[in-house]
């Protein structure tokens, strides 16, 4: 899904056009609200909060491969049991 949203959804706003001050967060994409059950478990919700939390080092890589590669390798070298233990970083 990190993939899917690092590859076509170059039109998602950031973190940095909803907040004046310099935040954190800023460069992160800005998670929509969702009003139902089936919008929350959007590809493109789902995709968008698993891509903010990848490491900033990560999501700059340009070429695509080697940030395919990256993101295959980053919970190998990382203990996480579950999605939900990965989200909650």
């Amino acid at each position: 899904m990190t993939c899917f949203i690092k590859r076509y959804c170059h039109s998602q706003e950031l973190n940095s056009n909803f907040h004046e001050c310099n935040t954190q967060r800023k460069m992160d994409i800005h998670i929509q609200s969702c009003k139902t059950d089936l919008s929350q478990k959007s590809v493109i919700n789902i995709g968008t909060k698993l891509y903010n939390k990848v490491p900033g080092c990560i999501k700059e890589m340009d070429n695509y491969k080697a940030l395919k590669k990256k993101l295959k390798s980053f919970p190998l070298h990382h203990a996480f049991y579950s999605v939900e233990e990965f989200v909650s970083l």
